[in-house]
């Protein structure tokens, strides 16, 4: 389990107009992405059959780099902007929606792409959750 709700909490700023309970599950969710996606990157290229899956490891290193800019992102209220925070949120959105769609092509093949797949989905899912749930 992660500090995410701990450290947030503690914290003695606050995010104006942010559903905490969103913010926290949207930051646990980008870690997970984050290492997913970096661990099934690594597993298509250990696989020496899965040439054809250069697409798919590109997807998740784009995935994990763009997890973790958001989660860094929302993880400092002291400097929240808004209009950088809707940003953010909006490519990785877009970014986990590419990779969940690429991942579940060779999900049946590869564990590590289904894996992968689904914690796009749930980084996806909580990020449009918290993008809805700004104020």
């Amino acid at each position: 389990m992660t500090d995410v709700a701990t450290i947030l909490n503690a914290h003695p700023g606050t995010l104006p107009g942010i559903d905490e309970d969103a913010l926290v599950i949207a930051v646990q969710e980008c870690l997970n992405c984050a290492q997913s996606c970096t661990s099934c990157a690594d597993a298509c290229v250990a696989d020496p059959s899965a040439a054809h899956l250069g697409r798919s490891t590109g997807a998740a290193l784009n995935c994990a780099d763009m997890a973790t800019v958001v989660m860094r992102v929302l993880s400092r209220p002291t400097a929240y902007d808004r209009a950088v925070t809707e940003a953010v949120l909006r490519a990785l959105i877009e970014t986990c929606r590419e990779g969940y769609e690429e991942h579940r092509k060779h999900a049946m093949e590869n564990e590590a792409c289904g894996i992968c797949a689904e914690a796009c989905r749930k980084c996806g899912q909580a990020c449009r959750h918290l993008l809805g749930s700004l104020g």
